[in-house]
């Protein structure tokens, strides 16, 4: 399971390289169109604004991988041991309740979406919607994988 967890973080990699390009491009494009051309791109905006959303969610599954994101970790930074690892799977779990939810919203955004258009662009808004609950379930993939390792631990801790 490690191989596939390190392979769906290295695609998800690229894939935020290849957004952040695409952003950039376009960002770029508009700045020309504006103060060169004297005209402006009309969805140029609309399209920063929707790749960036798509890194936001992208970054938000990664982090949650790599532990990197926000946290209050007074209480994790004062237990050892056992302890220390039942508190980071009660963590674990009480996010898995939250990306549920969150799989669980944009699983129903994504069914609206499919009956709304974009303002500029015209193109279906599920497809800006779709992002939020393939990363809501990547993260719910990547905290129980951290839930088993981290209860593989604690049985090793247990043998030694």
């Amino acid at each position: 399971m490690k191989k596939v967890e390190q392979a769906i973080l290295k695609v998800m990699g690229w894939f935020m390289a290849l957004l952040i390009f695409a952003m950039m491009v376009d960002i770029f494009a508009a700045v020309v169109s504006r103060y060169v051309l004297r005209s402006s791109i009309p969805f140029s905006e609309e399209l920063g604004r929707y790749i960036f959303v798509w890194i936001t969610f992208i970054g938000m599954s990664r982090c949650i991988a790599n532990d990197k994101h926000v946290a209050l970790d007074l209480i994790a930074h004062a237990l050892k041991g056992k302890a220390l690892r039942i508190w980071k799977i009660a963590t674990y779990v009480i996010s898995m309740v939250f990306f549920g939810a969150l799989t669980y919203g944009g699983v129903m955004l994504y069914n609206v979406g499919k009956r709304q258009k974009s303002p500029t662009m015209r193109i279906p808004m599920n497809y800006m919607y779709v992002i939020i609950p393939i990363c809501g379930a990547l993260a719910l993939f990547f905290l129980v994988m951290k839930i088993v390792d981290e209860v593989k631990a604690m049985k090793g801790d247990a043998e030694s």
